[in-house]
């Protein structure tokens, strides 16, 4: 039997009755024991075992209000190359540092500019980053602001974005299951890139690699925790829009059961392994900010809320437990000026 949102009797099943092997108990075992086991494995099945710092050159540069920016071409070990802007204040101080990730929303024309503005950008790019911005980040660019106040931040087109926009919404599941032919995840794929372009960060002239955090929003949120679940250069995560239990999301109406944007974001080899806040807690004991709105459609309050409890079992388990904070911000899947200046000044006392 099949649903009115594609839900398989099969899948309904499964979810109904989903024990994630994977997920940290601490009835069995110590945290540690488990952190390190589990991040080993899901580091080898999701390819991303060993990671090499991505190649970069610089296109571009420019400066603008005490601020150094330049647009960098970015060259992964996977072959693949993308467009990155670098910005950083306009100091010889070593400065932390922020990897943007940005978010998905369905809106592909442009990646990098949803999250650091530069200007003389074309005017089909000028238009729809000024529409995206406003329509999610309140009319502010979240990288610029973090150069404002001492950061060097540095955002990648993912797979599907800006300089390597496809064929529009309908294209994303084809560009999936390309990519399953041989094994790999368009999740996957997004990840190790991530991954890479971090360990460039880290290695960049004037960033402090003691001071490097992952941030994102929704899609972006869900690669923010995941880099700080698998990377050790990141030092604390700021990812919001994007946390819930795997039984909690797969409910009527929710975007994980509508296939296109949740390819972006599903991890074949760990599904029903490992549930999502299990996954982000392998970020623990590290300084985490996990958010979403409790109008939120995308990610309902009660799914949100039963990860956050799960997220800070794991943090407690940790000896960490004042090292994690969660939040149901007022509002919906929109992270304005006032959530990002929380948002940031939680980094600047974390970091």
């Amino acid at each position: 039997m099949i649903d009115s949102e594609n839900m398989s009797s099969l899948a309904i099943r499964l979810r109904d009755n989903l024990s994630f092997a994977w997920n940290f108990d601490p009835r069995k075992e110590r945290f540690q024991d488990w952190k390190s086991r589990t991040r080993e494995r899901v580091r080898d099945v999701l390819g991303v075992e060993r990671v090499v710092s991505a190649g970069s050159s610089v296109i571009a540069d420019w400066a603008e209000d005490g601020c150094i920016g330049q647009e960098l071409e970015l060259r992964f070990s996977n072959g693949e190359v993308t467009a990155a802007y670098l910005l950083r204040p306009d100091t010889n101080a070593p400065t932390p540092a922020a990897l943007l990730l940005h978010d998905h929303g369905s809106f592909f024309s442009i990646g990098k500019e949803k999250m650091i503005r530069r200007p003389g950008e074309a005017p089909e790019i000028d238009a729809d980053m000024r529409h995206w911005v406003v329509k999610l980040y309140g009319g502010r660019h979240v990288g610029n602001e973090l150069v404002r106040r001492g950061y060097t931040v540095l955002c990648a087109d993912a797979l599907g974005w800006g300089s390597r926009k496809g064929n529009g919404y309908e294209a994303q599941q084809a560009l999936a299951a390309n990519l399953m032919q041989f094994g790999i995840s368009l999740a996957s794929a997004i990840l190790l890139e991530d991954l890479e372009a971090l360990t460039l960060l880290c290695k960049l002239p004037g960033v402090d690699p003691n001071r490097v955090a992952s941030f994102g929003y929704s899609m972006g949120g869900s690669r923010a925790w995941q880099l700080a679940a698998l990377s050790d250069d990141v030092k604390a995560c700021v990812a919001g829009g994007w946390m819930g239990t795997l039984a909690g999301l797969m409910q009527p109406g929710n975007n994980q059961l509508r296939g296109q944007s949740a390819f972006c974001m599903l991890h074949p080899p760990i599904a029903g392994k490992l549930d999502y806040p299990h996954f982000a807690g392998l970020a623990a004991p590290k300084p985490a900010l996990i958010f979403s709105g409790a109008q939120d459609r995308h990610f309902p309050e009660s799914a949100a809320l039963a990860a956050h409890r799960q997220i800070h079992d794991i943090w407690n388990a940790a000896g960490a437990a004042e090292q994690v904070e969660t939040r149901q911000w007022q509002g919906a899947h929109y992270f304005p000026v006032e959530q990002q200046d929380r948002a940031i000044t939680w980094l600047d006392h974390a970091i």
